[in-house]
């Protein structure tokens, strides 16, 4: 019997536009190793792509190369979904890579050898709202709207359907041949009723509260409505889009998307203080993931995991945390797990969550209880009359009973925290 030939690949990876290393796939085991090319190494401004994957002259291990990339992609139930319409094995992430890599999160690009994206020129294909439905439509069967039209290769993590685009002047816009996109675009989740509501109320409420949050909005199009966000990772400067490059906490702590819950062996809370304490990543920022742990509590949100916060980079040393982003009550959803993503101060439940469980989860990061209290304390006073006048303010153009869901699972939780003052 004959042994199978083993397949090779190679993919250049670009970062904020610069090609910084390659790819080599072999099928054999199904292997990639990643390096950085060396003339990369030696310019002045080489960053690293990863803080996983620091500048080094040898060629990282399959295991690191795979996660960090493979982070970029859609998770394994997606790739299922997609895999037939590109004829591409679920389990093969090179094949993915090759397919969506031209635009993904961050600044990231990937491209066969030797293809150069084109800096200079973008192309866009703008919809008009009957093909826009049809697009946003067809994603339930098509997710990414992959091989949808030609030159569209854009990839996007997380299982709901989206369509990452652009909008421009109230009408969406599909970047091709690697333009970058600025905007993702979510329609209502099948069986979670008044999904779209949901995200925007919680998003609001949290940029209220003083959180700095990703700029989100709704649409309707063809009476349908859909929500969309703003891309963090994207700023335009004179009238130029640019990517900036950012990681989740999967990708920075080593650890595969496919195990982001920390029940799975995903980032906790103290992993995720710890590394940026490590990446020198600023105090304030630090708090603000305390008060992202607290916010999520108070709205019902179980599903804040390890990809749902990222740091953002500029240049060498600028390390930043990201605007929150893909927030939203799961607890209003009966079927939807009531566990934590990240267990607070080891109360994975929300009814095993008390004021108590902060004070053990600031411990576990090495700080003080009272510092956690105190803005518990803030927050718990401030979301209950903030909530109700958003109410107020989203019905008249956007009404849905999941408001009052929220709000109700807010007062419960207030008074759980609030009850040892």
């Amino acid at each position: 019997m004959v042994g199978q030939v083993a397949r090779t690949g190679v993919l250049d990876v670009y970062l904020l536009g610069k090609k910084v290393g390659q790819i080599d796939y072999s099928s054999h085991h199904n292997e990639m190793r990643f390096a950085y090319d060396e003339a990369y190494l030696e310019s002045a401004d080489a960053v690293a792509l990863s803080y996983a994957l620091p500048l080094q002259c040898e060629a990282f291990d399959s295991d690191s190369t795979t996660i960090f990339f493979e982070n970029l992609l859609p998770p394994d139930q997606v790739r299922k979904k997609i895999g037939p319409i590109l004829h591409i094995s679920h389990h093969n992430v090179f094949g993915f890579l090759k397919a969506l890599g031209g635009d993904c999160a961050g600044a990231i690009s990937l491209w066969p050898h030797g293809h150069k994206p084109d800096s200079d020129e973008e192309q866009v294909k703008r919809l008009d709202d009957e093909a826009a439905a049809v697009v946003l439509g067809s994603l339930r069967k098509r997710p990414l709207y992959v091989n949808g039209i030609d030159g569209y290769r854009i990839s996007g993590a997380g299982a709901q359907n989206k369509l990452i685009a652009r909008i421009v002047d109230g009408h969406i816009e599909l970047p091709l041949f690697g333009a970058p996109s600025t905007h993702i675009i979510k329609p209502p989740v099948q069986d979670y009723d008044n999904s779209v509501f949901n995200e925007l109320f919680s998003m609001r409420l949290a940029e209220r509260l003083g959180l700095k949050t990703a700029k989100s909005g709704l649409m309707r199009i063809n009476g349908e409505v859909y929500y969309w966000t703003e891309r963090y990772d994207r700023e335009t400067i004179s009238g130029k889009i640019r990517r900036l490059h950012q990681e989740d906490f999967c990708q920075i702590c080593g650890i595969s998307g496919e195990l982001k819950y920390e029940d799975e062996g995903g980032p906790s809370f103290a992993d995720c203080m710890a590394a940026m304490v490590k990446m020198r990543v600023a105090l304030s920022d630090r708090l603000a993931f305390i008060d992202r742990m607290i916010f999520n509590y108070l709205i019902g949100n179980a599903d804040a995991h390890g990809k749902n916060s990222s740091i953002l980079y500029r240049g060498k040393t600028g390390r930043s945390l990201a605007p929150l982003y893909d927030v939203m009550s799961t607890a209003v959803y009966e079927t939807l797990s009531r566990a934590n993503a990240m267990s607070i101060g080891g109360a994975k439940a929300f009814n095993d969550v008390t004021r108590g469980s902060f004070g053990r989860m600031a411990e576990e990061a090495g700080m003080h209880p009272r510092l956690v209290f105190d803005r518990i304390d803030k927050m718990a006073k401030a979301i209950v009359p903030a909530a109700d006048t958003l109410v107020k303010d989203l019905s008249c153009e956007w009404p849905s009973g999941v408001y009052a869901e929220i709000k109700h699972i807010i007062n419960d939780h207030v008074a759980v925290i609030s009850a040892m003052q």
